[in-house]
């Protein structure tokens, strides 16, 4: 059986950039790193994390062309972290910050800067499925989707820190995204949403 051919657009560091690699290599999966901005997506395409909206508006710019490309090309389109909230905001979702209460389970330093966050050591919680399955993921973000358009449906939610969506798909089946981590081999949940494709 060949292996799936998947895009991997440039998250924001060459560690994290490996790690994505070998997350996928692992998993039976050819993945290509993005080189070019302009690239037409005409395989699967991954939105890595990355820095908040808004932070880095080039990269803000060249997700929002990949992920027109791949709609207009019926390739899959797998979201994380930051990954899930373009895609969100593509389609019209809000993403805002997590409330202030909620933070300290987010947290785990600055997220202003556009580096390499490879090092930084994640938090962890618990999110449930939409068939009450239960799993510890980690988490390395302080924004969040706060509302989904009605092309997505939650898949996802964290529900000891407050209910927060946590993963959603889209109902054509063909845009799955999760809030954690998967890449990094943390948690339990780590190959979610790669089984989709």
């Amino acid at each position: 059986m060949n292996s799936v051919k998947v895009l991997v657009a440039p998250p924001k560091g060459s560690i994290e950039r490996q790690t994505y690699l070998n997350w996928l290599t692992k998993n039976g999966f050819e993945p290509f790193p993005m080189e070019n901005n302009d690239i037409e997506i005409e395989y699967p395409l991954i939105l890595c994390g990355g820095p908040d909206i808004g932070t880095n508006t080039t990269r803000d710019a060249n997700e929002m062309r990949w992920i027109a490309s791949a709609l207009k090309n019926n390739q899959p389109i797998i979201g994380i972290c930051k990954g899930m909230q373009i895609l969100n905001h593509y389609f019209g979702g809000t993403v805002s910050n997590i409330p202030e209460e909620l933070k300290e389970n987010h947290l785990i330093d600055s997220f202003e800067d556009d580096n390499d966050h490879s090092a930084r050591v994640s938090q962890y919680h618990l999110v449930s499925d939409i068939y009450g399955n239960i799993t510890e993921v980690n988490s390395r973000h302080h924004q969040y989707c706060e509302t989904i358009p009605d092309n997505f449906k939650a898949t996802h939610m964290s529900f000891d820190i407050g209910y927060i969506i946590e993963g959603f798909e889209d109902i054509n089946n063909r845009i799955w995204a999760v809030q954690w981590h998967p890449e990094r081999n943390e948690s339990m949940d780590n190959i979610y949403p790669l089984d989709k494709l």
